[in-house]
């Protein structure tokens, strides 16, 4: 996919004060060897002799925050931002000169509206530059990736991450999620800059108009918009996510530049319960009013402290929940109360203890119990299970059912829809 970088504007403190400078942020890479590597980087300012400094740093500023195909996998160079480190290559210390080694102009400068501009290629020591970036703990080789405080979700032997859909914020007169991602844009782009944000940071996620597609439930899903809550609540219990993350977007368009506020809430998905939120903000305004750029600069600066409280609060130690509701067969002569097993005790108890036995660290809650069903409305699973893989509701369920058809001999079915259990008991 083709990365469309539009104009931006680099806030700079130094001690004089405030100086504002317009990096335009078009750059491609040319040619790379193992020190250095050459840009085609477009400059622009309102000053003819700032044309070529600006068109240097804004490739500096591409490559720290925005990305360029060919250098980290068109990922940004700085991960964990140390302001006083990197401001100096915007304000007046200037320090990208100690990685420039040149910068020759590729046409001449022109003059359009208020501003002159024109286009240079700028060769710069590369190497030298990721090896200060590493040596001052902002870089991130995206081969290699880490987040949170140095955590790498792709090899931690013991975590247990989570797998989540993203989903736009519900208002009373919003009758679906189907009818927002139609008809909001700015929703549906915050929904889809939030997912990306996940996935970049290798996170498995659930598409939430793919899911829609996917079950093949379209039509019923359209004909229930009227109960939109209930519809999709069921979409989510059956998305097979672990943790949906509700989006919001405030968008604060002013001639001086542009900001965005992201409301991001995330939820089990199994009992809806809330696992972790964060008001996400861009750290300062931008000279465009596009809201897909506006999105992807606000989850660039907050994915992580979301991302690990998320995590943080879906880690082993909490367990991971599921819900579980058992019903007797319809054409069944039993009932909850009756003996059933190999030792007799009544059908309510033999669930029930099991459920207490398996419950990582014995946490669950009983919803109610009558003649013929029992609902749990959430039960904490273990994170890994006797082999040491990932426990999920599926294996849980499994679990469950062999239990009573091996050693209680009690015939049943189980069906699973996301993260809720479904089992069936028939008669001897």
């Amino acid at each position: 996919m083709k990365r469309f970088l539009f104009v931006l504007t680099m806030l700079s403190f130094v001690v004089s004060g405030l100086f504002a400078n317009e990096y335009p942020g078009i750059c491609s890479l040319v040619y790379q060897d193992d020190k250095t590597a050459t840009f085609e980087s477009a400059g622009m300012s309102a000053k003819l002799r700032s044309v070529e400094e600006n068109a240097i740093r804004s490739l500096f500023y591409s490559l720290f925050y925005v990305g360029i195909e060919g250098v980290n996998n068109g990922n940004p160079l700085v991960q964990k931002d140390n302001k006083t480190y990197t401001n100096s290559f915007f304000n007046e210390q200037a320090k990208y000169s100690f990685y420039l080694v040149s910068s020759a102009p590729l046409d001449k400068i022109q003059k359009i509206g208020n501003d002159y501009r024109a286009t240079y290629q700028i060769q710069i020591r590369l190497a030298k530059l990721i090896y200060d970036l590493k040596t001052n703990k902002i870089y991130v080789d995206s081969n290699n990736p880490k987040t949170m405080s140095g955590l790498d979700v792709t090899t931690a032997p013991n975590m247990v991450l989570p797998t989540i859909i993203v989903v736009p914020f519900k208002n009373p007169e919003d009758p679906s999620y189907a009818s927002i991602l139609q008809n909001d844009y700015d929703r549906r782009v915050a929904v889809n800059a939030v997912q990306k944000g996940f996935e970049q940071k290798n996170i498995t996620t659930v598409d939430l108009l793919g899911k829609i597609n996917a079950v093949n439930r379209v039509e019923q899903y359209d004909k229930n918009a009227g109960a939109g809550q209930s519809s999709d609540r069921l979409l989510l219990q059956q998305s097979g996510a672990d943790v949906y993350v509700e989006v919001d977007i405030f968008k604060d368009i002013q001639q001086a530049g542009s900001r965005v506020n992201l409301t991001l809430k995330a939820f089990e998905t199994a009992s809806g319960t809330i696992i972790a939120t964060q008001l996400a903000t861009t750290n300062r305004r931008y000279q465009t009013i596009a809201t897909d750029v506006l999105c992807d600069y606000v989850v660039r600066d907050n994915i992580d402290a979301f991302l690990e409280n998320i995590i943080n609060n879906f880690a082993p130690a909490k367990g991971i929940r599921v819900s579980l509701s058992v019903s007797i067969d319809g054409n069944a002569t039993r009932t909850m109360n009756d003996p059933a097993g190999k030792k007799g005790y009544s059908l309510s108890n033999i669930i029930r203890q099991w459920v207490r036995k398996n419950a990582y660290e014995g946490k669950f809650h009983m919803q109610g119990m009558v003649d013929d069903n029992m609902t749990f409305d959430y039960i904490n699973i273990p994170p890994l299970d006797e082999d040491g893989l990932r426990m999920d509701a599926a294996q849980f369920s499994f679990l469950f059912e062999s239990y009573l058809k091996e050693t209680e001999n009690i015939p049943c079915s189980a069906r699973l829809e996301g993260n809720k259990i479904m089992i069936t008991i028939y008669d001897d």
